[in-house]
Formats: structure tokens, sequence, C-alpha cells
């Protein structure tokens, strides 16, 4: 990190004045902005915490929560001892919560390659959870596919999908040839069933032993469970899926609309 690149961040963050209780958020947008825009490209090493903060004339505790929040975002990687980095954009996906959106078309979006492994075809009797997102009765025969996601070879998800099934046995069979990409495509072009809407619940969980071992993570790391029930163009429950997400490769964000006066 040179100083042009101190020189630069500085000025962002004290340009016009900044109110003390903003200056964390200042600092971290600043951050953001030099590494989103190459001014800090991956690999960059910060320089120590005690010189740079005066070198920003700002605290150590005030650039300590600012590098903080950008590295729960993906942007830095904290290694104690040794430093902090920029990381490489691609290792991380950040996705807005207010559309339906492939994940794969995601991935590719941040500059990497959508993969699947371990992916697994079931016929299951819905049960609990499962029958009321699909509204289908208790026990009803519904398709189940398993498969852990990647991001190139990072895993970034296990997914359990469940197809609600008209005709149980044509269905499934094309169930079995999805290729593990496009999960609305191939509800699209081969069940002819395409999704308009969903409605969706995301709790924060931690990784027991089988999730730790399928995301490369260790064990009680936290992950995001997201629960989504999807309606097709009819208004029919179709598709249910349960993913479960590594916090340190994806996250999510909701825009919300201002009070209304």
């Amino acid at each position: 990190m040179d100083d042009l690149q101190i020189t630069h961040l500085s000025g962002r963050i004290w340009q016009g004045g900044v109110p003390r209780e903003d200056l964390v958020g200042r600092v971290s947008n600043a951050l953001r902005e030099q590494i989103q825009s190459g001014a800090l490209p991956h690999g960059t090493r910060l320089r120590g915490e005690a010189e740079l903060a005066r070198q920003l004339n700002i605290s150590r505790p005030t650039l300590r929560e600012a590098t903080r929040i950008l590295a729960r975002d993906g942007l830095l990687d904290i290694r104690h001892g040794v430093g902090t980095f920029v990381t490489d954009p691609s290792r991380h996906v950040s996705s807005a919560l207010d559309t339906m959106r492939s994940m794969s078309a995601l991935i590719r979006s941040f500059g990497g390659e959508p993969r699947v492994r371990d992916m697994t075809f079931r016929m299951v009797p819905a049960e609990g959870g499962v029958a009321e997102a699909l509204g289908v009765a208790k026990d009803t025969p519904v398709a189940q596919i398993c498969r852990v996601r990647l991001m190139d070879e990072r895993p970034l998800a296990v997914a359990y999908e469940y197809i609600r099934l008209v005709d149980p046995a044509r269905e499934f069979a094309l169930v079995r040839r999805f290729d593990g990409s496009s999960i609305y495509r191939f509800m699209s072009e081969q069940l002819a069933r395409p999704l308009a809407r969903s409605e969706m619940s995301v709790t924060a969980v931690s990784a027991g032993k089988t999730f730790a071992a399928l995301l490369d993570l260790k064990p009680r790391s936290p992950l995001l469970l997201m629960r989504e029930a999807h309606f097709d163009i009819e208004g029919r429950r179709s598709l249910y899926s349960v993913n479960y997400h590594n916090s340190d490769v994806i996250d999510f964000t909701l825009v919300r609309a201002g009070m209304k006066s």
C-alpha cells in the first residue's frame, strides 16, 4: 500500500467533513470503493493498524471495526500476526434478496464458474415443512435433489431442492437428467413450470460435523440457512429449496423502502 493510495483514501474519508458517529462507515466505504475500483488490487497488504490509523487521522478502534466489516463482506482477509490483505473478489458473492436469481448466473457475474459435487436424486415422502411448503399432503411423493454447490472449487452451499410431482413416474425421470446447473431453467424448460415468485426465510445457524465437512469448514462455523418456497405462473407451489450457505463465501442484502409519512 503506497503513499498515493493512502492520500486518495484519506481524501475520500475526510471530504466535506465527517461526523464522528459516521466515521466507521465512511472508512469502510472508502476502502470498499478503493478495492472494487481496483485501486487496491487483490493481494495488497494494508499497512499496520497503528501506522494506517495515524496516517488516516482516525483511531485504531475505528479502523479495526471498518476492516472487520470488510472482512465479513469478503473483501479483506485479516491474518492475525501476518497482516490484512485485499482478497480476490471472485472468492466472495453478494446477492440482493429482493429478486429471484439463478445461483449459477450469480456466480458467473462475480467471475466464478458454477460447479456441483455429490449430487443425488431421490423420490421421498413429503414430511413436515416440505409438505407444507409444497402444499401437498404428508407422505406425498416428491423429488429431492441434494448437491454441494461450488464457486470454482470452493464450496458455496449444501442444497436440498424438493419438486412437487404432478406425474411422478414421468417427471422424476426428467429430474434424474438434471445437470446441476440452474434449477430455475430446468423447471421452465424441462418441467414446463416457469417460476414467477417465491417466499423466503433466512436464519443464522452453525455447521454440524456433516455440513462442516461438505463445506470444508470447521464445526460450528456460521452458515446462512435459506428456505424458499417457489410458485409457478399459475400460483401453484412447485419448488421448495433448503440451502445452507457458507457465509465466508456469500452474503445477502435486502433493500428496504423508507417509512411513509
